[in-house]
C-alpha cells in the first residue's frame, strides 16, 4: 500500500454534510469525488468502454452484492480526514442584484448567490443549518495498492484542476484546492500541455456520442476551459461574475412559448428543469433531470486571488431530445463564452 496526504482548502462555501444535510466534514463525499474524477482519468485507458471501466472501478472501489447475484468486494482505497468539524457559516449579506432579462416577477433583478445556490440558499440564509465556510481546511489521507497509484494520482490532479464538492457544486460551490503533503510529488499545474498529457481531453463531437461525462471537451480552439481575465479578492465577487456569465449564455438560447412545452428546445438540454419552461414528456412520476455539464470552479491564482474557471464535460443527454442539434447548441454556447470580454481560453 502507498500512503499519501493532501491538504484541502475551500475557496467557496460548501454545502457538505450527512443525511440531515447539516454542514460538516465527512469522508464519503470525498470518496465520491475521487471516484468521479478517477473515471475520467481511466476512461481513455479502456477506450471509453463502460463495462471495462466498471470492472476496474469494482476492483478499486469495491461493490456490494445486489439481488441479481454477485459477490461483495471491499474497497481497496482507504480515506481519512484529520477532523470532522462542523461548518459555522449560517448566512451571508445579499450581494447587489444583477440583471436577468427573463425574471419578470422579480422585476428583472436577481440576487447572484441565490441564483447559483438555489435550494441551499434562501433569502441570504443557508438552509439546514450551517455550510462549511470558505478558507476552511483539512488533511485528506489516502492509502491504495501500488498498482492503482498512477491512475489515482491522475484523478487527484483533475480534482485539483476542476473538482468541487457538495450541493450545487456544478455552480462553483464547494470549490477546493489540493496540495500534496511534504516530501510527496507535487500535483501538476493546469496548462494546455499538462491537460493534453493527462489524456482526459476528447473532441466535442466524440463526447456527445456517450451519455455520461467522461472527458474535458475540445474543439478547434483547444480544450473547453475558460478563465476570467481578472482575479477577485473575494469569493462573493467571483460568484457574482459567474452568475452573470451563466445568465448570459443561457438566455442566448431563446425559448419559444411558455410552459408546458410539448417538445424540448435547445436550452433544455443545457440543464433541466428550467424555471417556467417545463417539458411535458420530461415530467411525471419520475421527473426528468439533466445536470449541467458546463461547470464552474473558483481556483487560486498566482497572487492568491481567485480566478473564475469554466469547463465543459460534454455528453449526450439521457432524456429524449429528437430534433435538437446538440453539437450546434453547444457550439453556440462556446462561441458566447469565447466572445465574452472578461473570459479567455486556457493558455
Amino acid at each position: 500500500m502507498i500512503k499519501r496526504s493532501y491538504s484541502i482548502e475551500l475557496t467557496t462555501p460548501a454545502f457538505l454534510g450527512g443525511a440531515d444535510q447539516r454542514g460538516e466534514w465527512r469522508t464519503p463525499p470525498f470518496k465520491a469525488l475521487i471516484r468521479e474524477w478517477w473515471r475520467i482519468a481511466v476512461a481513455p485507458d479502456v477506450g471509453f468502454s463502460v463495462p471495462q471501466l466498471k470492472k476496474r472501478e469494482t476492483e478499486l472501489f469495491g461493490t456490494a452484492a445486489d439481488e441479481g447475484g454477485g459477490e461483495n468486494h471491499r474497497s481497496l482505497i482507504r480515506l481519512a480526514l484529520k477532523h470532522w468539524h462542523a461548518g459555522n457559516l449560517r448566512e451571508h449579506n445579499p450581494l447587489p442584484k444583477i440583471h436577468h432579462p427573463e425574471a419578470e416577477k422579480a422585476k428583472h433583478q436577481v440576487e447572484p448567490l441565490s441564483y447559483l445556490g438555489y435550494g441551499p440558499i434562501d433569502k441570504g440564509r443557508f438552509k439546514n443549518g450551517a455550510a462549511l465556510q470558505d478558507g476552511d481546511s483539512n488533511i485528506l489521507s489516502i492509502a491504495t495498492p501500488d498498482i492503482h497509484v498512477l491512475q489515482l494520482s491522475r484523478g487527484l490532479t483533475l480534482i485539483n484542476w476542476f473538482g468541487t464538492i457538495g450541493g450545487r457544486s456544478r455552480n462553483g460551490w464547494g470549490s477546493l484546492v489540493l496540495k500534496a503533503g511534504k516530501d510527496e510529488p507535487a500535483l501538476p499545474l493546469l496548462s494546455p500541455e499538462n491537460l493534453v498529457e493527462s489524456h482526459c481531453v476528447r473532441a466535442l463531437v466524440a463526447c456527445l456520442q456517450d451519455d455520461w461525462p467522461h472527458a474535458i471537451g475540445s474543439d478547434e480552439k483547444g480544450p473547453l476551459v475558460w478563465h476570467s481575465t481578472e482575479t477577485f479578492a473575494t469569493w462573493h465577487d467571483a460568484m457574482r461574475f459567474l452568475a452573470q456569465v451563466k445568465i448570459g449564455f443561457r438566455v442566448s438560447l431563446k425559448l419559444i412559448g411558455g410552459q408546458p412545452h410539448r417538445e424540448p428546445q435547445a436550452r433544455h438540454v443545457l440543464a433541466y428543469p428550467v424555471t417556467n419552461h417545463k417539458v411535458s414528456p420530461w415530467e411525471g412520476p419520475n421527473r426528468g433531470r439533466l445536470a449541467s455539464t458546463l461547470r464552474f470552479k473558483l481556483a487560486l491564482g498566482a497572487d492568491a486571488r481567485l480566478v473564475a474557471r469554466i469547463f465543459h464535460t460534454p455528453c449526450r443527454p439521457t432524456l429524449p431530445h429528437n430534433g435538437i442539434d446538440l453539437l450546434g447548441t453547444w457550439q453556440t454556447v462556446h462561441k458566447h463564452l469565447d466572445a465574452h470580454p472578461q473570459l479567455t481560453r486556457l493558455s
